[in-house]
């Protein structure tokens, strides 16, 4: 379209101009030419990722993969620089004789909160061979706050071995769960773990289909490959110590609330494992987690960009340690506190290069490993960039 109205542009313009001297004339072919040469730029791209995943007891694999590898996924996305803004949710899956039918962790760019969610889940209950897949994909689309810009690439990855109750009648069928998912623009894929349950493959694939989805089968247990680094226990102390100068204003609700996002950000790196935090890490740092990362009336975040007058704000708003002081005590406080954030962050920096050579040295010894993340991956980035083209 660029170069048929740049044509266009040019044509008027020598028709115009037709007896001013040849030198004009070229001027304005070479400038049409420029602007037929240059790119469009594109809009950034907003990620909306829900996972789906069965939680009963033969998924002891599948929720240890989810723990050990969700920071690889995401980190891998995160590198794109054309991710603006990444979401996830997640909805876990039994059964309705289980201790839960279905349990969501509401989609949102916090994604130490999803983390925090995610490692208290464990594998049980079950039993019998269909599950309620149907309860939970249509919650996946019915109930998280899916965004309806144009530009947002949304998909839902529904995980599991066992087909979907089709005999339960107060039940959405899958089958109307995927028109509406088509007409909201979420693409549905599925993977089908394990070679028990063959009659679980047409479902799985009929609900992949009808929203051009991608189909998978994998192993029973969605076995991935751990790579630990001598880089990583450095990783999380800098991380550990960046996230602990999160001080939070506003409201006792306001403040209360971030306080405690705050705990579990600090408690995941105790429960989480070394590796996992240490891509937690990288992903924290990256343009697009760093979004996420703070929450919102963050201090020093706020102070630095300019939004927050600390001589404008009365006392009872602001946490204890800056209580009572005067505006330049204040200042100095969180000027040492950033200076320090962005001393460990530089810090990280190098160390991620560090790590992530040492994984690539060893990853040639993993070539044909079957790697749950990276085929999700791949997945996110091909329909991600179809999207991106549309």
């Amino acid at each position: 379209m660029i170069k048929k109205i740049s044509l266009l542009f040019v044509i008027t313009l020598l028709f115009n101009c037709k007896n001013e001297p040849n030198k004009n004339a070229a001027k304005i072919l070479a400038n049409a030419s420029e602007i037929s040469n240059s790119k469009t730029i594109e809009p950034t791209k907003n990620t909306e990722i829900v996972f789906c995943l069965d939680a009963t007891g033969s998924m002891s694999g599948l929720i240890g993969t989810a723990k050990e590898k969700i920071w690889d996924i995401v980190t891998e996305l995160a590198q794109s620089n054309d991710v603006d803004t990444l979401k996830m949710g997640m909805v876990f899956y039994r059964d309705r004789s289980d201790t839960f039918i279905t349990k969501q962790i509401a989609i949102t760019t916090d994604l130490d909160e999803v983390y925090a969610d995610l490692l208290e889940m464990t594998a049980d209950g079950g039993g019998d061979t269909p599950e309620s897949v149907n309860q939970a994909l249509h919650e996946s689309i019915t109930n998280m706050t899916w965004s309806t810009d144009n530009h947002t690439y949304r998909t839902i990855f529904v995980v599991g071995d066992c087909p979907p109750h089709m005999d339960y009648q107060d039940d959405v069928k899958y089958t109307e769960s995927c028109k509406l998912a088509a007409e909201k623009g979420i693409i549905i894929n599925t993977i089908k773990l394990g070679k028990s349950c063959e009659e679980a493959i047409p479902h799985f694939r009929a609900m992949s289909q009808c929203t051009n989805g991608e189909f998978l089968m994998l192993d029973q247990d969605a076995k991935d490959y751990v790579i630990a680094t001598p880089f990583d226990q450095e990783i999380n102390e800098l991380s550990k110590e960046i996230d602990n100068t999160r001080m939070y204003y506003g409201t006792h609700n306001e403040r209360e609330y971030n306080y405690e996002k705050k705990d579990k950000s600090m408690q995941a790196y105790t429960d989480g494992s070394p590796t996992a935090n240490s891509k937690r890490a990288e992903y924290k740092n990256s343009k697009v987690g760093k979004k996420g990362s703070y929450g919102t009336n963050e201090i020093i975040n706020d102070y630095n960009d300019g939004k927050l007058k600390l001589d404008a704000i009365a006392d009872n708003k602001l946490p204890q340690e800056l209580r009572g002081l005067s505006t330049a005590e204040k200042e100095s406080i969180i000027k040492d506190l950033s200076n320090k954030r962005k001393m460990n962050a530089s810090q990280l920096q190098e160390l991620f290069k560090k790590k992530n050579a040492y994984i690539k040295s060893k990853e040639s010894k993993q070539a044909d490993s079957t790697s749950f993340s990276k085929e999700v991956v791949k997945i996110l980035k091909e329909q991600s960039h179809e999207k991106g083209d549309e």
